[in-house]
């Protein structure tokens, strides 16, 4: 099972900021912006999905 996610995306960048990012076949914005792959950890924050107190609730 692969952990990591490639995501195809165009990204806008002002002075440094991410302002604008899509999905490549989801494009809905009409600025001209760069082409590039994104890395998602697809198990990002399960940790505290799964935490329990000392009563066994969650």
């Amino acid at each position: 099972m692969k952990e990591k996610e490639l995501i195809r995306v165009f990204v806008d960048i002002v002075k440094g900021e991410t302002v604008c990012i899509c999905r490549r076949s989801n494009k809905r914005c009409k600025k001209k912006c760069m082409p590039d792959i994104v890395e998602r950890d697809k198990f990002r924050g399960w940790e505290e999905t799964f935490r329990r107190d000392k009563y066994g609730g969650s």
